[in-house]
C-alpha cells in the first residue's frame, strides 16, 4: 500500500509550492506566503477529513481556523480574490445550517484552491500510487478513502487524472448480502451512483457539487456502521468505534 498522503505530502508542500511561485518570479522557498498555503492545505484537510467521518463540529472548527487565517501576500490580485473566496466557502462551513450545506461548500472550498491554482500557475504537487487491494469489509471502506483522497486531489491541484482515478473506484459494486447494515446500504448506493456520476465531469464546480454529495454519503454511512475516522488519522487509517 501506498504511503499515506499527508505523510508524504508534509515532506514536500513548502517545496511544492514554493518552486511554483519561485517559477512565476514571486515569493521564494520559505517565505510567508509559502507558509500560508500550508496553513490552507492543512486546515482544508482537516475540514475534508471531519467531514467524511461525520464531524461536522470539528470541521466547523478548522473553518474558523482557515476563515481567520491572516491573508497571504505577494500572490497578485488574481490570487488575493481567491483567498478572500477561500475564507467565505470556511465561514459557509462554520455557520453551515445543515451538514448537506457544509458537505457541498467543502467542495467549494476545494474547487477554490484549484482555480486559485490555474490562475496563479502554481500550486502542489501529490504523488500518485496504486488503489489498496479491496479485500473485505475494512478493505472497501479504505478503498473508498483512498478515492475520496484522489478526488481532493484532483479539485485542489487542480488535476483531471486525479479526479478520474478516484471516481472509478465506484464504477464497482458496492459491498452486499449482508456485509453492512441494511441502513447503510442505502447510502453505499448512492455513494456508488455519484461516483459512477463524477466520472467524465471536468468543470470544477461541478465536481465540489457532486464531491460534496458524496461525502454527505461516506458520513451517513459511517453513522450507521460505527467506522470513523479517527480526527488526527491520515488517509487510509479507519477506526472501528462499535462494529
Amino acid at each position: 500500500m501506498r504511503i499515506p498522503l499527508r505523510a508524504r505530502f508534509a515532506a514536500i508542500a513548502v517545496a511544492a509550492f514554493g518552486a511554483a511561485y519561485a517559477c512565476g518570479g514571486g515569493p521564494r522557498l520559505g517565505s510567508p506566503t509559502d507558509y500560508q498555503m500550508w496553513i490552507h492545505y492543512s486546515e482544508a484537510g482537516a475540514i475534508q477529513s471531519a467531514m467524511i467521518r461525520g464531524d461536522l463540529p470539528a470541521a466547523r472548527e478548522s473553518a474558523r481556523h482557515l476563515a481567520d487565517a491572516p491573508r497571504a501576500e505577494g500572490i497578485g490580485p488574481s490570487g488575493d480574490a481567491h483567498v478572500r473566496e477561500l475564507a467565505a466557502w470556511a465561514r459557509e462551513i462554520r455557520d453551515a445550517p445543515s451538514f448537506g450545506d457544509a458537505a457541498v461548500a467543502t467542495g467549494h472550498l476545494a474547487a477554490t484552491c484549484g482555480e486559485c491554482h490555474e490562475d496563479v500557475g502554481g500550486g502542489p504537487v501529490f504523488l500518485q500510487g496504486d488503489p489498496p487491494e479491496d479485500r473485505g469489509f475494512s478493505g472497501h471502506m479504505i478503498l473508498h478513502l483512498w478515492a475520496a483522497d484522489r478526488m481532493w486531489e484532483g479539485m485542489v491541484g487542480p488535476s483531471a487524472v486525479s479526479w478520474r482515478d478516484g471516481a472509478e473506484v465506484f464504477r464497482e459494486d458496492p459491498l452486499e448480502g449482508g456485509a453492512i447494515p441494511a441502513g447503510a446500504q442505502v447510502f453505499a448506493d448512492r455513494l456508488h451512483e455519484l461516483g459512477r456520476e463524477a466520472v467524465g465531469m471536468t468543470a470544477l464546480r461541478r465536481q465540489a457539487v457532486q464531491y460534496g454529495r458524496m461525502i454527505e454519503q461516506c458520513a451517513g454511512c459511517h453513522a450507521e456502521t460505527g467506522v470513523t475516522r479517527r480526527p488526527d488519522a491520515r488517509p487510509g487509517r479507519l477506526v472501528p468505534t462499535g462494529r
